[in-house]
């Protein structure tokens, strides 16, 4: 195992763990967390916990259909702001007075899905959550290779975890040496080969190191370097090749560091800062199926109109006739599957000046769940306005009390309709 043996009885570190919030007085700090208690100033590290739930937001890209699992919730701040953000969780923590903490931040409803437990022996059945999370948490875990199996049972099988950690030295670091101490709570390293492994032999398909996502403050780019930054950016063969042929020469010869060896010297100074910043706090993820894409999911459609007429009378039905392709990456499940997050087609009404007149003018369920690469036709009939005129119809498809398709860059149709 990547991480030591416990100088003290497993049971007596976790008996710690529930007893800390009694023993520290840090009852104020984890009631505002991540903001901080009035009178007080540790600006830093709240601006760290901040990002750290901008990462796992980003990266875990949840579904609103999704449960979520929060693992050693604490005061279930996290919780709480995916709450706002009206997605699901259920937060688990070894500690009872953490979890009352946590009660009082909730709503009636999220309160309801706090969980006392033990990491190493999560209390809920097998393929319960599509994602789940640990935010400076899991370093206080004895049995690193049981909790992640833990995980990586109660996940679905294609569900994903994300954990965000102190890496290395933080148990040598003066707070946590007198946590220990004091409190006689486990503070452990979590050193990034060690954990990716574990993942690997606790039942993940696979798991990565996220290099890139917290803010990186010391670094900068001159006018200069950001030039040479695109332009090695936007480089393509065989000039780069040959361009590299060349450069090997003058590094030899240890010359045109500032010019022509731009993007080795570049290279090298990102990952110099890069390697110290990633290993102190490194963030992971770990996903029971293989990855095949990395990229965000998307909803895209390429829509045709079939049949609609252009001439109507005032507040007749209109006949329209639709055909639309997913060329995005997400299911378009039904409204009998999950209300919030089903696809519907929407109907705007707009002027003759295609100015918007009703955005959410019509809506048409789709006949049946579409997957990635299939195609489906619907018909239906969008009552015309009351009043005469010129007006547009314009079709796009909708994910209810998510977005538009038209935003993330799908087609959309538009019909002129004269209404007499």
């Amino acid at each position: 195992m990547c991480l030591p043996s416990l100088p003290a009885p497993e049971q007596d570190r976790k008996q710690s763990e529930k007893e800390y919030l009694r023993r520290t007085g840090a009852r104020r700090w984890e009631e505002f967390k991540p903001f901080l208690p009035p009178g007080t100033q540790a600006g830093e590290e709240s601006a760290y916990l901040i990002l750290d739930f901008a990462v796992l937001l980003l990266t875990l890209n949840p579904l609103p259909s999704d449960l979520i699992l929060d693992l050693g919730a604490g005061s279930c701040w996290c919780s709480e702001w995916l709450e706002r953000l009206n997605f699901r969780t259920v937060s688990v923590d070894i500690s009872h007075d953490m979890l009352t903490l946590g009660k009082a931040r909730l709503s009636q409803a999220e309160g309801r899905r706090l969980v006392a437990g033990d990491i190493e022996c999560l209390p809920f059945a097998e393929g319960s959550f599509q994602k789940a999370f640990c935010l400076n948490a899991f370093h206080h875990v004895p049995d690193t290779l049981k909790a992640l199996r833990e995980v990586a049972r109660v996940l679905t099988p294609d569900g994903v975890v994300l954990f965000s950690e102190p890496g290395k030295g933080h148990a040598e670091k003066p707070a946590s040496v007198a946590a220990m101490r004091d409190c006689g709570v486990l503070e452990r390293d979590i050193l990034i080969s060690d954990f990716l492994d574990a993942c690997i032999r606790a039942g993940f398909a696979d798991a990565r190191l996220q290099p890139m996502s917290h803010v990186i403050p010391r670094f900068d780019l001159k006018k200069g370097e950001w030039d040479s930054w695109l332009a090695m950016a936007r480089s393509k063969r065989p000039l780069r090749g040959l361009r590299k042929l060349w450069r090997a020469a003058l590094e030899i010869a240890g010359l045109g560091k500032k010019s022509v060896l731009f993007e080795e010297a570049f290279a090298i100074r990102l990952v110099r800062l890069l390697e110290p910043i990633v290993e102190h706090h490194p963030v992971i993820t770990a996903y029971k199926s293989p990855v095949t894409r990395l990229e965000p999911e998307s909803d895209l459609a390429d829509l045709a109109l079939l049949d609609a007429p252009s001439l109507i009378r005032p507040g007749e039905p209109v006949p329209v006739r639709i055909r639309a392709h997913n060329r995005g990456t997400r299911d378009w499940p039904a409204p009998e599957e999950v209300e919030t997050g089903c696809v519907r087609v929407g109907v705007q009404l707009l002027d003759r000046e295609l100015a918007l007149l009703n955005r959410d003018y019509f809506r048409q369920q789709l006949p049946r769940p579409v997957r990635p690469g299939e195609t489906i036709e619907v018909a239906f009939e969008v009552p015309a306005p009351s009043e005469a005129g010129e007006y547009h119809l314009k079709v796009d498809l909708v994910r209810e009390n998510v977005a538009w398709f038209e935003i993330g860059g799908s087609s959309v149709v538009f019909h002129r309709l004269a209404v007499v």
